[in-house]
């Protein structure tokens, strides 16, 4: 979902794009790609053979499980694919003489806290299965940019809860929708409604991955920054938004069998430190944003 959107991108700007996926998210390789191989994060040999073909000037990592329940069920897997697979990457990087990798992370490494989230103020606490190999994947990032002898420079992009029309995972917006278009009774039937997240547009996310990979600071070998609005909006809240775009009056249910046991009140980043850094900053708003998920051949 991020991939294609950063290629699409990147393509515009009249650069450059290999594109490395083994297309299991089910989403096909963008066509905007100048090469594309499909091959695992995981693989020594492909990664080689492709940045020696390819010869980039900077690798862009999204490559990830990320759906929580399936890292949580499928915990060696997501720590191989995650975490094994990103040594991989930069292990063929060091050996190809890459200069710069940036690389997904999440919100979620943060500790629980009420107050906006901060790269330089906030303590750090992954408590599930994802954002430990995220966690990790920033540590490993770090080592790789200090063994650069100052030639390579790693960012971290702290990623907040990303929506799109094609979020290829069972999250909740795509949930949502499902129920919402299926229902009769106009009835939501959901777990926890009170917890609140920051939501952001893929398109708006994207960009900022290319304004990371553009950084011009090339004096800063590692740096870790906010992919946020400085807004959160609870589960019900996103509820009642979606039945208004949609024209339904919406009734919603706690479903027992859907509550989580473990689920943060609150993840808001701040996002001033990318803004002042970068010059990014989101540039479709919460409501725009999902309209755009619901409505995707309506966007601007």
């Amino acid at each position: 979902m991020l991939g294609r959107r950063a290629t699409r991108q990147w393509r515009a700007t009249g650069g450059e794009v290999a594109v490395l996926d083994d297309l299991s998210s089910g989403l096909p390789m963008p066509e905007e790609a100048t090469l594309s191989v499909n091959g695992d994060i995981r693989d020594a040999d492909t990664l080689t053979a492709l940045l020696n073909d390819f010869n980039p000037a900077a690798i862009l990592h999204l490559a990830a499980v990320h759906h929580i329940p399936t890292c949580e069920i499928r915990r060696a897997h997501c720590l191989d694919v995650n975490v094994v697979g990103t040594e991989r990457l930069l292990a063929a990087a060091e050996h190809a003489g890459i200069g710069r990798v940036v690389i997904a992370s999440s919100g979620a490494v943060y500790a629980w806290q009420e107050s906006p989230l901060s790269e330089l103020d906030s303590p750090l606490a992954p408590c599930d299965n994802y954002a430990l190999s995220k966690y990790s994947n920033e540590q490993q990032l770090k080592f790789w940019s200090s063994r650069g002898d100052g030639v390579r420079s790693g960012r971290v992009a702290r990623i907040f809860n990303a929506i799109g029309h094609d979020d290829p995972n069972g999250h909740l917006i795509p949930e949502i929708l499902a129920q919402l278009r299926g229902a009769t009774d106009g009835k939501v039937r959901l777990g926890n409604l009170s917890p609140r997240r920051d939501y952001l547009h893929a398109d708006d996310i994207a960009r900022g991955l290319i304004a990371m990979v553009n950084d011009p600071r090339r004096d800063v070998p590692f740096d870790t920054l906010n992919l946020c609005s400085g807004i959160e909006h609870s589960v019900q809240q996103l509820v009642l938004q979606l039945g208004q775009i949609l024209g339904q009056r919406v009734e919603v249910e706690v479903d027992p069998a859907r509550v989580r046991r473990v689920d943060r009140p609150s993840q808001l980043g701040n996002p001033a430190r990318t803004r002042a850094i970068l010059g990014w900053q989101p540039q479709l708003g919460f409501e725009e944003a999902l309209r755009q998920v619901v409505f995707p051949d309506h966007a601007q």
